[in-house]
């Protein structure tokens, strides 16, 4: 598997809400992180496409460790469902400290990445940029449509300076599995 591909499922598993907002459209600050970050907790499941293929997708986000952190929980499963792979990644972002937009994200497939996330001016969306110089860069929007929908958009950054999209789910608030 390629690096490209290996991250592009990785960030696709992780946090991918790229829609078209870019820094200069961004709200600064962890009191703004923080609050989408409380809109996002919960159990959600959809559907999309990951690297060109069918991809079913679930997603948590849930306070952990006393409330310090907020937890994402990813998984995919990306392909024809006779031949899917599994993916499963988890971001932790602090909550208890400044730097609250700050995470970082590990997965199934070995890959760290440092996120710094930002929220939408709208207030909509929430905008994690992963990686480093060293690695590949990318970003994973999670734009809340409603307050039971939201569309992952996962893109990344090229060597020319372009994005290329390369995950794109929408996922419903689900029941809490007992």
């Amino acid at each position: 598997m390629s690096t490209l591909t290996s991250v592009g499922v990785a960030a696709a598993c992780c946090l991918t809400l790229a829609s078209a907002a870019r820094p200069a459209e961004r709200q600064d600050g962890d009191a703004a992180v923080a609050a989408f970050l409380a809109r996002l907790q919960g159990h959600w499941l959809g559907a999309g496409t990951i690297l060109g293929q069918p991809a079913e997708v679930e997603m948590r986000w849930a306070p952990v460790l006393d409330g310090a952190f907020a937890r994402l929980t990813w998984v995919s499963r990306i392909g024809p469902a006779s031949t899917a792979r599994r993916f499963e990644g988890h971001a932790y972002y602090g909550l208890r400290s400044p730097g609250t937009g700050r995470a970082v994200w590990v997965d199934s497939s070995g890959l760290t990445r440092p996120i710094v996330a930002t929220v939408a001016r709208t207030g909509d969306a929430l905008v994690a940029s992963w990686g480093t110089a060293d690695t590949e860069r990318g970003e994973t929007t999670y734009h809340l449509e409603s307050p039971d929908t939201v569309v992952v958009v996962d893109r990344v950054l090229r060597p020319d300076g372009t994005w290329r999209e390369f995950g794109r789910t929408r996922l419903a608030r689900a029941p809490a599995p007992r």
